[in-house]
């Protein structure tokens, strides 16, 4: 139990309660001690003055010492005598409790101090008081009292018993109250636990619900959250791989088929345009593999937190020199690139940067229905804006919302001559970096035209 969280709780409760209360009691107990004995105390001061002024008159009425015990022992209520100078009693009245601490007591007092002592024996509690009497300093006596305070000190005892027994009874009642919060509260971890237990073996588990308003609530709702990330994590990984595992195996297919129709007929004897689309068909789906792995690649690269290196660089002199390298596909597809650049500087990494403007003007070079594409660089709000706009073929509703999203691609071509290649991962990629880099990539689709926009 002690190694639960709800056992080291209980534990140190009921230990911290516990000793609370044995402090207490023992504060209690030492408390209504010292009361008792005080009044005792006081009781006896009282009667020593009375029985003072008690013998004062006597003694001037010239009556003998021993008169004097009547009146005082009605005050007493208990044992009173006088001693002589050599200890002998002369006279008592009542009946003492205990014969040996009188003479003790005398002893002890030598006819000089006065004491008073306290005695608990044998279920008896009661006090032995002793005075030496001087008048005109001539010693006369020695008073002494003995008195029994025995009920009195068990209704002493009775009550710190009762203080006792309400001080358990408030115990166990606290210790029960504890224990059913602790339980209360621990239960949602226990629930936590066998979750994360579930989930840890691969098993569907419900979000957990705590309709507590506190930390564990929380901290469930962190797990919630945290596990459905994970779960869709999970999930996308796997749509991903599925997806590549696919789009691999498709130009692999179409590479072996056409191999083994090379390979098994007689090149002489087939149709030159055949031969043509075979080859071209080949090369095509080689290129669609390549540019596929160099994206997964990238993609997973991408997962992994890599130290970026920064540097001021030239924004407007990037584009054209990026723009510089496309120049020959550029050419073949006889498009026009039209430039509105303002000289900007930015900090910066350049390597992602410069990846993100290559696949954004690669996308629009395969797929652009005009002959035209305008690139902007421009300052606004503080922000750096790249736009890069064409007009593009009708793209499926249902993928027009989502184009940066992995795998994600559309071709419309028919004619082998002009099929593109595509991984359907460009535009992910470009997302992803921009993320990274803090950087937004949106894009909006304004009747023909498509205009992809990056804010630095």
């Amino acid at each position: 139990m002690n190694k639960t969280l709800k056992g080291k709780l209980l534990i140190g409760t009921i230990v911290s309660v516990v000793f609370i209360n044995i402090i207490f009691t023992i504060f209690i107990s030492i408390f209504l001690n010292k009361s008792f004995k005080e009044n005792i105390i006081e009781d006896m001061e009282k009667i020593k003055i009375t029985s003072i002024n008690t013998i004062s008159q006597k003694e001037i009425a010239e009556e003998p010492l021993w008169k004097n015990l009547s009146p005082i022992n009605e005050v007493v209520q208990g044992y009173v005598s006088f001693s002589n100078e050599e200890g002998n009693i002369n006279q008592s009245i009542g009946k003492a409790v205990n014969s040996e601490e009188i003479k003790s007591i005398i002893l002890e007092s030598n006819n000089t101090k006065s004491l008073i002592k306290f005695k608990n024996l044998n279920r008896l509690y009661f006090i032995t008081y002793n005075y030496p009497i001087y008048l005109n300093e001539s010693f006369i006596g020695n008073l002494i009292i003995q008195k029994d305070y025995t009920d009195k000190f068990y209704e002493m005892i009775k009550t710190v018993t009762i203080i006792i027994l309400g001080q358990a009874i408030v115990v166990i009642a606290l210790i029960l109250t504890i224990s059913s919060i602790i339980k209360k509260s621990i239960g949602p971890i226990n629930k936590l636990n066998d979750s994360m237990k579930d989930f840890k073996l691969g098993k569907a588990i419900e979000d957990i619900e705590i309709s507590s308003d506190d930390e564990i609530s929380d901290l469930a709702k962190t797990y919630n959250l945290m596990k459905n990330q994970l779960i869709n994590q999970d999930k996308s990984l796997r749509e991903f791989f599925n997806n590549a595992t696919h789009e691999l195996k498709t130009p692999i297919t179409s590479i072996s088929l056409y191999s083994q129709i090379l390979r098994d007929n007689n090149i002489k004897d087939m149709d030159e345009e055949f031969i043509s689309r075979a080859s071209s068909r080949i090369v095509l789906e080689c290129d669609k593999m390549k540019t596929l792995v160099e994206n997964i690649l990238e993609t997973s690269r991408g997962n992994i937190n890599r130290k970026k290196a920064k540097s001021m660089f030239l924004l407007k002199e990037l584009i054209i020199q990026i723009e510089e390298d496309f120049q020959i596909r550029i050419n073949k597809r006889r498009l026009k690139i039209i430039n509105e650049l303002e000289d900007l500087e930015y900090y910066g990494c350049l390597e992602d940067f410069e990846q993100i403007f290559v696949n954004l003007l690669d996308n629009s070079i395969k797929y652009s229905s005009s002959k035209e594409i305008e690139v902007r660089l421009f300052k606004e709000d503080g922000k750096i804006n790249l736009t890069i706009k064409n007009k593009i073929y009708e793209i499926p509703e249902e993928i027009k919302n989502i184009l940066l999203e992995p795998f994600i691609k559309h071709n419309n071509l028919n004619d082998i001559s002009k099929e593109v290649s595509s991984s359907g991962l460009g535009l992910y990629l470009c997302s992803e970096i921009a993320k990274e880099n803090k950087w937004d990539l949106s894009y909006k689709i304004i009747e023909e035209f498509i205009i992809f926009k990056l804010r630095l």
